[in-house]
């Protein structure tokens, strides 16, 4: 692209104790998952990750230069890999991930196209 600018990736992230438990004791069990889960089938999605955010549930994966949130979209899903600076475990990214602009500036993913939260 012309304007590539650099764009902070955040996920919700499991540890393997917390998928054992969410398997033995369902999906409520573990707060942040449920979050995840909620923010796929709602309206409320920037609110819900609003809320998740602050509570730290957020990790910061990766730092995707790409132009605009479209383009973090894409880059994040198909590549290339030259334009990802991953800074741990990061899956495609998906409905429930956080984008966070150059200014500051977050959106998370939704459904359909991006939402900014509150």
């Amino acid at each position: 692209g012309l304007h590539n600018m650099n764009y902070k990736l955040y996920q919700i992230q499991l540890k393997e104790a917390e998928y054992n438990k969410i398997n033995e004791e369902g999906h409520n069990s573990v707060p942040k998952h449920k979050a995840k889960l909620d923010m796929s089938f709602t309206d409320k999605v920037a609110e819900l990750a609003s809320d998740a955010f602050s509570k730290g549930y957020y990790t910061h994966v990766s730092n995707i230069e790409a132009e605009g949130l479209e383009g973090v979209f894409e880059v994040g899903n198909i590549g290339p890999e030259s334009s990802i600076e991953r800074l741990g475990k990061m899956h495609s990214v998906s409905v429930a991930d956080v984008v966070e602009t150059p200014e500051g500036v977050r959106h998370v993913v939704a459904s359909i196209g991006f939402k900014q939260l509150a």
